[in-house]
């Protein structure tokens, strides 16, 4: 690159380009800067500053009161992605969260040392321990003292995790007394629908959330309070594994799941409780079956 490119332009490029590596949009796909901000949360400056960038790159063509349009092959796409620098807070974001799942880092942790472990500044550390505590990772800190919330912490707890979701989950849909909202479900699907129309690479928390959401709102619909109280409990230790993977897995596979949860969701309006059942079986077998190619070290890419 020729000159520097201002970090907020740097995200939203990166933004643009895993969206479209990640199959969200695909050639011919108009963008608009309106569109752009109101999903970044951010003003259409940067925005503008972005497609400028990629357009002088030739990914995206330009016609004057018409916006931009996405016209590079996969190829190109990928190239300008690994041109581009690194997210500093995203690297952090993930070095923690791995660190913490390996057992590198205990349950308290001391923000001065932290910095000078990582050699981070402190202005970037306290932003990404910041977004650690807004994603629930963190329970919060005392002047310069952070807790992390509990976790699966070694892959014998993860592999009791899916065994246990196994043995609670699929027999919950078959409780005598469920029963679902129907404008909760079909929210529910809105939700699922819309990861698969737009996830990214960098949306994990919307993705953790959403899934969440859709297990919780099943295990609600039990009727059995017991129920829900374990999902939950298994959402809140899913947390910091779950976090940690997803930017090594393969969007097709974070896709497959939103997949597998639809089905589910269609089987439960349709009232077949038995398919539904069967469906989280293979859900979660398939997760479980991540887990170990984790452990194998061959988890997407």
């Amino acid at each position: 690159m020729d000159k520097p490119i201002p970090p907020l332009t740097q995200r939203v490029s990166r933004y643009i380009l895993d969206q479209a590596l990640a199959g969200g949009y695909e050639s011919g796909s108009h963008m608009t800067e309106a569109d752009l901000a109101g999903r970044l949360g951010i003003s259409r400056t940067p925005v503008r500053a972005a497609l400028r960038f990629l357009h002088a790159r030739r990914l995206l063509e330009h016609a004057p009161n018409r916006g931009y349009t996405l016209v590079a092959d996969r190829d190109a796409l990928g190239q300008a992605r690994r041109e581009l620098p690194e997210d500093e807070e995203k690297t952090l974001y993930y070095r923690l969260l791995r660190d913490r799942l390996a057992g590198h880092l205990p349950t308290r942790v001391n923000e001065l040392e932290l910095a000078q472990s990582y050699g981070a500044p402190r202005s970037l550390l306290r932003t990404v321990l910041t977004t650690l505590l807004q994603d629930g990772v963190l329970r919060g800190r005392h002047y310069q003292r952070w807790e992390f919330t509990e976790t699966l912490d070694s892959i014998e707890s993860e592999r009791e995790s899916y065994r246990f979701r196994l043995m609670v989950e699929c027999a919950s849909l078959r409780e005598p007394g469920f029963a679902i909202d129907p404008a909760r479900l079909q929210a529910c699907r809105k939700r699922q629908r819309g990861l698969l129309a737009r996830s990214s690479r960098y949306s994990w928390m919307e993705l953790f959330e959403a899934n969440a959401q859709l297990h919780e709102l099943l295990a609600e619909a039990s009727g059995n309070r017991f129920v829900l109280d374990a999902v939950r409990q298994q959402n809140r230790l899913r947390r910091i594994s779950d976090l940690s993977d997803y930017p090594r897995v393969d969007i097709e596979l974070l896709h497959t799941s939103c997949r597998e949860h639809l089905q589910i969701l269609d089987a439960v309006e349709a009232r077949d409780f038995e398919a539904a059942s069967r469906h989280m079986h293979d859900h979660l077998s398939r997760a479980s079956s991540m887990l170990e190619s984790r452990v194998k070290g061959v988890l997407g890419d």
